[in-house]
């Protein structure tokens, strides 16, 4: 079981992100205790969905590649499937990639902005210890590795053993793999955005059994009675939906935001080593 531990204070997700320089964060605004891509959640898994929906990655991902150049032609190719999946990701399809940040404060965003009656959490990964899994140290590059081009492709193929023969792998992967996707949307460069792609889940290779040492993955509770304060912290700082989503609807929602806590006096001064 991944080590949990309690966020006390604000100061405690500044020294997180200090300390773990090259770490990626994931926050959930319920304590959710898996890392899971949205695709293969209980809502598409369960056996009453797939007796009416049988395999729903399938049936997604073609039908919005199916529909989608009746809205724009700037789409990559048919054969580009890594690439149609961050697409998909980014306009909210359910797909096999799972969010990260390379920035604690935006992983916290997300922790803290919704649910407030529910406690959150942050996820901290260290994401070459997730590709040492994968034979090797670092994050793939992405029109090189075999593992990716399998992973994305298997979405759209059904005979995996045939795909692990066209792309030369000995085994099928079973293990989620750590990527940084090409920064072509502001909002991948806002968020620091990064991704695990995830295999269909095998019981024993989900990222938290994969490792177990705290040093690689460790996840942080944030109370519930904490949110709010260390949302208007994050605004502050700069971290708002207007930062994050750079568009009218998430300047819309901070600018609603700041009215919804409007309150406002002078703090007195902080008062520290004084220069002479």
């Amino acid at each position: 079981m991944t080590k949990t531990y309690y966020i006390d204070k604000f100061e405690q997700i500044i020294e997180i992100g200090t300390t773990f320089g090259y770490n990626w964060y994931r926050g959930h605004s319920t304590v959710v205790g898996e890392l899971t891509p949205c695709i293969f959640r209980k809502e598409y898994t369960s056996e009453i969905y797939l007796a009416l929906n049988p395999n729903p990655e399938f049936r997604i991902a073609t039908d919005f590649m199916r529909k989608a150049p009746s809205i724009t032609k700037t789409l990559p190719k048919n054969n580009n499937y890594l690439e149609w999946l961050f697409i998909m990701q980014h306009h909210g399809v359910p797909t096999r990639l799972l969010d990260w940040s390379g920035n604690i404060l935006a992983a916290t965003f997300f922790a803290v902005n919704n649910n407030k009656e529910s406690d959150g959490e942050i996820w901290s990964l260290l994401p070459w210890k997730l590709n040492e899994t994968h034979g090797f140290y670092g994050l793939p590059l992405l029109s090189k590795s075999k593992i990716v081009k399998f992973l994305s492709h298997e979405i759209f193929h059904n005979n995996p053993e045939q795909l692990k023969e066209k792309y030369k792998l000995e085994l099928i992967p079973k293990v989620p793999l750590a990527l940084q996707p090409p920064l072509k949307h502001s909002r991948y460069t806002a968020q620091q955005s990064c991704f695990t792609i995830h295999p269909k889940p095998i019981a024993g290779f989900t990222i938290p059994e994969t490792i177990t040492d705290e040093n690689y993955l460790v996840r942080y509770i944030i109370p519930k009675e904490l949110k709010k304060s260390f949302e208007i912290k994050l605004r502050y700082l700069g971290v708002t939906y207007y930062t994050l989503f750079p568009d009218l609807e998430g300047l819309a929602k901070t600018i609603v935001q700041q009215e919804e806590s409007m309150g406002w006096g002078q703090p007195r001064p902080l008062k520290y080593r004084e220069y002479k």
